[in-house]
């Protein structure tokens, strides 16, 4: 993938992978009516640890609502009455959606902001290093790695970029995996503050991630700014939504 196609591009896979993941179609996606479909187990939809029984999408405009048989009268009536793609993530609206949850023994699990690269990916300021299967794996009993690598069975870390110093102690790491096809998910940990190590790790794993074809992509929480602002700087920008949902713990 080209990083001077990156955008139209992305912008394709995005929207076929979000056709798949909310059983919807890509011309679904060409109107801004919020649309609500029916949750399908899929196996080419983005893996997730357990299914839930609702998700939404913001993206470009638009609101998908994907929800099982019980949540398809009140997704119609109430949150696709009273909810858009702008506002579906106000305080009120989350918290209307996780009581109308706790009545099926579910809860929300993540409503975050995800971010994919744009434009030109800047080179990466420190020496980096790519890790492959057998790297990542010597990693995973390193516990202070908790955003890079997943190291779960229902999903696949692929790929990663390091930074080491001259006596070998890790620095800084981003990670992906494979959660689509079209789709590889990152996450970053780095263990010094104000080098900017972590910025160096994203570019570089985004801009190889690009160039096998890949949509790279991190989420975080609406309020982490600082996580945010890694990301801006890495050359990603703000470009969808998503709720997903998982069984009550309290």
């Amino acid at each position: 993938m080209k990083t001077e196609n990156t955008a139209g591009k992305i912008n394709q896979l995005l929207t076929e992978q979000f056709a798949i993941d909310y059983g919807c179609s890509v011309i679904d996606f060409c109107c801004k009516e919020t649309l609500v479909t029916e949750l399908h187990p899929n196996e080419q939809a983005r893996k997730r640890e357990e299914p839930g029984i609702l998700s939404m999408l913001s993206y470009r405009g638009k609101l998908v609502i994907a929800a099982v048989p019980e949540l398809m009268d009140w997704s119609r009536s109430v949150l696709a009455k009273h909810c858009s793609a702008e506002w579906c993530f106000e305080a009120g609206a989350l918290i209307s959606i996780d009581r109308k949850l706790q009545e099926f023994g579910y809860e929300i699990d993540q409503a975050h902001l995800f971010f994919t690269p744009r434009s030109t990916i800047p080179a990466p300021v420190h020496p980096v290093r790519f890790l492959h299967s057998a790297e990542i794996a010597e990693l995973e009993d390193d516990e202070r790695i908790d955003e890079a690598f997943l190291f779960e069975d229902y999903i696949e870390d692929v790929l990663g970029a390091a930074i080491y110093d001259d006596a070998e102690t890790l620095l800084a790491v981003a990670g992906a995996t494979a959660n689509s096809e079209r789709m590889w998910e990152m996450g970053v940990n780095s263990f010094a503050e104000g080098k900017g190590y972590a910025i160096s790790v994203l570019s570089a794993l985004t801009q190889e991630i690009l160039n096998q074809g890949k949509v790279p992509y991190s989420g975080t929480a609406i309020s982490h700014l600082a996580s945010q602002n890694v990301s801006l700087r890495a050359g990603l920008f703000p470009t969808f939504c998503e709720l997903t949902t998982k069984k009550s713990e309290r």
